[in-house]
Order: C-alpha cells, then sequence, then structure tokens
C-alpha cells in the first residue's frame, strides 16, 4: 500500500464539474483507492475556502461529507509548520504556495514520495506525482 499526500489542486479538480482534468482526477482517485490517501489540515483549510468561493454551499457539503471522510489527515505541528515557514521565506521569488511547502515538508518527515496533485509546486525528482498526464490549466493549490 503506498501513501499518497492529496493536495488542494486535485480535491478541486475532483469536485469542479467545469474542470476539463476532472475524469482525469476522477480516474486517478479510483486507481488508488486501495492506497492509503493523506493530508493536511492546511490542504482541508485552504481547500474549504477555494470550494465555497468556486461551488457555493453543495461543493463544501460533498467536500465535507464525501471527499475528506476517505482521506486520513495528518498533524502538523510547530516544528513542521516553522519548517515549511522558513521554506516558504527562501523561495518568496517563487510562486510555491505556503499550503504546498507544508506538505513539501510534511511529505519529507513521513517519507511520502507520492503525491496526487495537478500543479506544478511538487516537481521534484523524487517524487511521483499523480496523475502524469496532466492537460488544461493547472489549479490553484
Amino acid at each position: 500500500m503506498t501513501r499518497i499526500l492529496v493536495d488542494t489542486s486535485a480535491l478541486l479538480a475532483l469536485l469542479d464539474g467545469d474542470d476539463p482534468r476532472q475524469a482525469l482526477i476522477r480516474s486517478a482517485f479510483a486507481d488508488h483507492a486501495d492506497d492509503e490517501l493523506v493530508t493536511h489540515g492546511y490542504v482541508v483549510a485552504e481547500s474549504l475556502a477555494v470550494v465555497r468561493r468556486r461551488l457555493g454551499v453543495a461543493g463544501v457539503t460533498t467536500l465535507l461529507d464525501d471527499v475528506l471522510p476517505a482521506i486520513e489527515l495528518l498533524p502538523v505541528d510547530a516544528e513542521l509548520h516553522l519548517s515549511a515557514q522558513r521554506r516558504y521565506r527562501a523561495s518568496l521569488p517563487t510562486s510555491v504556495s505556503f499550503v504546498d511547502h507544508v506538505s513539501l515538508a510534511l511529505m519529507d518527515r513521513e517519507g511520502i514520495r507520492t503525491a496526487l496533485v495537478l500543479d506544478a509546486d511538487f516537481d521534484r525528482r523524487d517524487l511521483e506525482i499523480i496523475p502524469t498526464a496532466q492537460p488544461g490549466p493547472a489549479a490553484a493549490g
């Protein structure tokens, strides 16, 4: 069983019927149903805010009731938060979000090498990105 970090971009595409990558991301979720899907509270908070803004109450309800219960929530402690904050500060000239720095720090801490993500912030040689074919524009997250 593989541990897979689920990013905001994947959650948004899963819920947004207008996203051209929705079929791709639904297939990726289905292909990895037997794996251990994980995320953290910062992704949840970011996802709830963006889903509420883009998809309304119905989208938030689906996220809370149908999607998030299938994903294990890993803790972000003060040490991990500060590590991500240092990474974020050092990367300010780039567009990598603070939440993505938290995700990458968490992946490093937990030894997670696979991410279900649709944005380029996770492009590192040591990570496997799912889905591998990502047509269309990158989602925020």
